[in-house]
């Protein structure tokens, strides 16, 4: 992945295992990384509307390091210290909490170690609650299990996911040090010159939460080392459903009962990001407990666990109880009905013979061989499953897979899919992707509504020979000729023409090739943009750099045309293939496509209305309007 970072740890936090990393287990120092350890302690120590006053010693040995600016006598709550501690990384209010928690640098330090032994940090000694090299180091792995642990506080995960916070006893607003990204739910950066740029981070990725530890970065490349991180697990992992609520998963054997096993069901709906490709058939399941169930199992009783596993990582365990008793045979029954069998036995023998002595037959003897046959003949009927073995305890899942057991009332059959998508439904909001596509009966009659640019407003199409002519809705023709002779104007030298506006076959983009249906100049609303100034190529890497294409893209939202794919959304480099995903991620980097949305929506993606004030993707915004429901699998409102 090209990162800067020397070492970094991927923790599924959801699941509780380890993903990828490098150096993981290598001592490092970590810098104000050590400043989540001092912010978990007081956590579960002190009461947030404490006040601290300040002492001398509390703002002594931090030169070169982050404060708030305390004085001496100052009071301030333990709950400002924290978000002064975890935002800015004030080293001051670290070492104030410190202090006035135990009294002295020294013995908050060896809580930090009594603590960080008891989570299995065996890589890591804390020297001082700011993060100061000396005796001070952890790893990528136990920074991870630290942080894991943390979240489990709500108020802990308040302040680590809070980038901005007024204080009241300081009477200032502090910021955390990094800005929020694409990914990024919460955060902890650190940095010392041994450290270099560090950051404890977490993500919520396609319903699983992670925990990303990067270490040794060079000067503003934590940031881009995680996001790299996460966008290539994104890219690499997909979410499958390994559990579904009610299906069976376990048979458990039961002796001397005609119930002969148990049979035990899935709790939940379980699903998991596994690697791209990943069934739930590859996947190991055991059960590990009692083998059979008698009489004497008590009910309530913990059978034993069935466990999910990806090679050495337990994906989902579900403990197995003893909640419903089958019905056990009655020996006494079994007693009374041999007891009568072997009486008229024995009562048929001894009429035989004394009739036998007295030489005489008797109907008697017939009557009651007859009686035994049949009483033996009732008994084997009625007991003899009771003698038969329990059933097999064995593990059922998984059974049938899931595309094959869902319900006919569940499934959508092919010839009724909607695929037209946003066509008619959202006009100039349409939305065609590899997750929204249309069929070529769409493709055609869309033909059918365009205007030549060309031909209305002797905008030059370079590429005809490829693309034909310079196709776009009425609407979208005349606000792109608007927005063009603006460019020309404002950019003395420069003028602007087309390379592929509408488009009847698939687009090779270089990182995805839409098969026909998939792609956005079916809109008749999308125009690849050139200036010749700049050779008679589409490039990307050269694009950006030039003041003319970034007027470009600070203008177009006046005339109603959008960056469809800007860098922010593209999920990662070209050369990492992604598709379309559930957060508005649009798999391309293109600076010269430009999409016709109308002013009103451009103006809003533009502004990031719906993204924190961040150049918003066209995917996200729908999202987020409510228009689209799943963009993973092209679910409309």
């Amino acid at each position: 992945m090209g990162l800067s970072s020397r070492s970094y740890f991927l923790w599924n936090n959801s699941l509780g295992f380890g993903v990828l990393g490098r150096d993981m287990d290598v001592q490092t120092e970590v810098a104000s990384l050590t400043k989540i350890m001092t912010a978990l302690l007081v956590l579960e120590t002190r009461d947030l509307a404490e006040t601290v006053v300040i002492t001398p010693e509390m703002l002594s040995g931090l030169y070169e390091f982050a404060v708030i600016g305390l004085t001496v006598g100052q009071a301030v709550t333990v709950e400002d210290l924290l978000y002064a501690t975890l935002l800015p990384s004030a080293g001051d209010a670290a070492q104030a909490l410190a202090i006035s928690t135990s009294g002295s640098i020294a013995n908050f330090a060896d809580l930090m170690n009594k603590r960080a032994q008891g989570l299995g940090m065996a890589n890591t000694h804390f020297s001082n609650p700011v993060g100061k090299d000396e005796e001070n180091y952890s790893t990528p792995r136990d920074i991870a299990i630290l942080l894991s642990e943390a979240l489990k506080n709500p108020t802990f995960v308040e302040m680590f996911e809070t980038f901005e916070k007024y204080l009241p006893t300081l009477g200032i607003t502090v910021r955390k040090t990094f800005r929020q990204t694409g990914y990024t739910k919460g955060g902890k950066t650190g940095y010392t010159e041994a450290a270099g740029r560090c950051l404890a981070s977490t993500a919520e990725i396609e319903g699983t939460e992670y925990i990303l530890v990067t270490i040794g970065a060079l000067p503003g490349q934590n940031v881009v080392d995680t996001e790299r991180i996460y966008a290539a697990v994104e890219a690499g992992y997909e979410p499958v459903q390994i559990m579904r609520a009610g299906e069976e998963v376990l048979r458990v054997g039961v002796k001397q009962s005609a119930t002969k096993v148990l049979e035990f069901v899935a709790e939940s709906d379980v699903t998991v990001a596994l690697p791209n490709g990943t069934r739930r058939e590859d996947l190991a399941y055991e059960y590990d407990g009692v083998q059979e169930v008698t009489r004497e199992t008590a009910v309530g009783e913990k059978l034993g666990t069935f466990t999910i596993w990806q090679d050495e990582d337990v994906l989902y365990a579900q403990e197995i109880y003893y909640t419903e008793e089958p019905e056990f045979y009655n020996y006494s029954w079994v007693g009374l009905g041999a007891g009568v069998s072997v009486l008229l036995l024995l009562v048929a023998m001894v009429i035989g013979v004394c009739t036998w002595r007295k030489k005489k037959s008797s109907w008697l003897i017939l009557i009651l061989l007859v009686l035994f046959g049949v009483s033996v003949g009732v008994n084997v009927w009625l007991f003899h499953d009771w003698f038969e073995p329990g059933g097999e305890t064995e593990v059922t899942w998984p059974g049938t897979r899931l595309d094959e057991i869902i319900s006919e009332d569940d499934a959508v059959r092919e010839d009724e899919v909607d695929k037209e998508d946003y066509s008619v439904h959202e006009g100039n909001l349409m939305l065609i992707n590899p997750n929204f596509m249309v069929d070529k009966e769409f493709i055609a009659s869309r033909k059918q509504e365009l205007v030549s640019v060309s031909e209305l407003y002797g905008i030059k199409e370079y590429n005809a020979s490829v693309n034909g002519d310079n196709l776009l809705t009425a609407e979208a023709a005349e606000n792109l000729n608007a927005m063009l002779a603006a460019y020309k104007t404002e950019n003395q030298g420069h003028e602007m023409g087309t390379r592929s506006c509408f488009r009847e076959r698939g687009t090779n983009c270089g990182r995805l090739c839409a098969a026909t249906g998939a792609s956005d100049h079916h809109t008749g609303l999308t125009c690849d943009l050139i200036d010749l100034q700049y050779g008679t190529s589409l490039d990307t890497a050269d694009y950006a750099q030039h003041k003319e294409w970034q007027w470009l893209k600070a203008n177009s939202y006046k005339y109603g045309f959008i960056d469809r794919f800007p860098l922010a959304w593209s999920g990662g480099l070209m050369s990492e293939p992604l598709n379309v995903d559930e957060n508005g991620t649009t798999g391309l980097y293109e600076t010269w496509h430009y999409r016709y949305v109308g002013v009103e929506a451009a103006t809003e993606i533009a502004t990031g209305v719906y993204n924190n004030g961040e150049y918003d993707s066209l995917e996200h915004y729908l999202k987020a309007t409510g228009r689209v429901l799943d963009l993973k699998n092209g679910v409309r409102e």
